[in-house]
């Protein structure tokens, strides 16, 4: 983390003397020798000297302790990326006293201090939130059972059971310990953030001027969707690796459901590209869609069968008016590949949404807010395999 980890939004000085200042020292305090040997910890009279700390928050080195480099790295990310709300939640959970006038970086100093498990928890939220800003690839799992069960949300000792399988299958696998899961619940969607390590790196560094060799584990993060109306899992992880994926399915099966086959543990069929050839232009009809607008065909690839490796690609602004204006359909024989939609939100707020499947499992978002609005337009308009019937919620 020293090499490449600089706070840059708690280092100012001017975020710094809006800190309380009892609460200011408590930091200090707990790193007395490192902040003392830094000229940093306050004289008897307690006025700290800003300028210097935030010199010294601002440039890690080698002596500055893990733990405050840890510290120092939520704090700064958290109080960046925070809604004070979710603060004040975590603190009146934890019992944690925030006065009236605390910013979000008092408080999320605060909860670092006195729950840093929780702002942890709530980093790896705001981080997830980060993982589909960039396109991002996932592979859907289907649970195995003819009826659904009734979606509950795991206890708390289910989670750690599963926290300390994924432990044990990554230490097997030279990836260490230290698994975090955190569970974020969404209208019919249960979001799983699993922080790991990887396996150990090594390389050269300077250690006050000689030449040495770092081993460092790197941290990951994995996102789990299960979509609970559907019997869905879908995963992002970012080794792609499917031996990884498979003990995702078994240990979230076994944990949450108490059948660690409750989900399929090889790549399966999740989208039919058929009803663009069976509907045509009805097949993106969004009045039927909660929050859509509209919905616009961009991309088509299909092929034929044969060794020729025969494909054909559309691309245009509609490639229904594209297919029309040149007086041709969607040809019988061809084996639908993949296809590209842009989707306008009714609110039209941000623009619209690029989309991309790959038959037969694989989706592609732009950006991480699309991922629900998506899903629910390809499961109403048939795009996603039908499989399992739900259990009665009556009962």
């Amino acid at each position: 983390m020293a090499s490449n980890f600089t706070p840059k939004h708690v280092s100012s000085p001017q975020l710094l003397e809006r800190i309380s200042k009892p609460v200011l020292i408590r930091l200090l305090r707990k790193y007395r020798d490192y902040f003392n040997d830094e000229g940093v910890m306050p004289p008897a009279d307690g006025e700290i000297d800003y300028d210097r700390l935030s010199l010294v928050i601002a440039s890690p080195n080698e002596a500055m302790p893990a733990h405050l480099m840890a510290d120092l790295f939520y704090w700064d990310e958290v109080a960046e990326m925070a809604d004070s709300d979710d603060l004040i939640e975590i603190a009146e959970k934890h019992e944690i006293e925030i006065g009236p006038e605390s910013t979000t970086e008092e408080m999320a100093l605060l909860v670092r201090l006195d729950a840093p498990d929780a702002l942890e928890d709530l980093h790896a939220a705001y981080h997830a939130h980060g993982l589909l800003r960039k396109k991002k690839r996932f592979l859907s799992y289907f649970a195995t059972v003819c009826v659904l069960p009734k979606w509950e949300k795991p206890t708390t000792k289910r989670l750690k059971r599963f926290v300390r399988d994924m432990d044990d299958w990554y230490d097997s696998h030279r990836k260490g310990r230290g698994t975090r899961v955190s569970l974020i619940e969404k209208d019919g969607a249960a979001w799983f953030i699993v922080r790991h390590g990887e396996t150990f790196k090594r390389e050269s560094a300077l250690d006050n001027g000689q030449p040495t060799l770092v081993f460092y584990r790197p941290e990951a993060y994995d996102l789990l969707i299960y979509y609970h109306k559907q019997g869905e899992l879908a995963i992002y992880n970012s080794s792609n690796g499917k031996r990884e994926r498979r003990a995702y399915c078994t240990y979230l099966g076994k944990n949450l459901f108490d059948n660690p086959s409750f989900f399929e543990r090889n790549d399966a069929a999740k989208y039919t590209l058929e009803p663009l050839r069976e509907r045509g232009r009805t097949a993106l009809d969004c009045t039927d869609v909660d929050g859509l607008h509209s919905a616009r065909l961009t991309y088509l690839r299909y092929r034929f069968n044969g060794d020729n490796d025969h494909s054909v690609t559309h691309k245009a602004n509609d490639v229904f008016t594209g297919l029309e204006n040149i007086d041709e359909n969607i040809p019988d024989g061809a084996e639908l590949v993949c296809m590209g939609v842009k989707l306008t939100p009714s609110n039209e707020l941000g623009g619209e949404r690029n989309v991309k499947l790959y038959a037969p499992n694989i989706s592609v978002y732009d950006h991480e807010r699309d991922a629900e609005l998506a899903h629910s337009f390809l499961a109403e308009k048939g795009f996603i395999i039908t499989r399992n019937e739900q259990e009665d919620r009556e009962s």
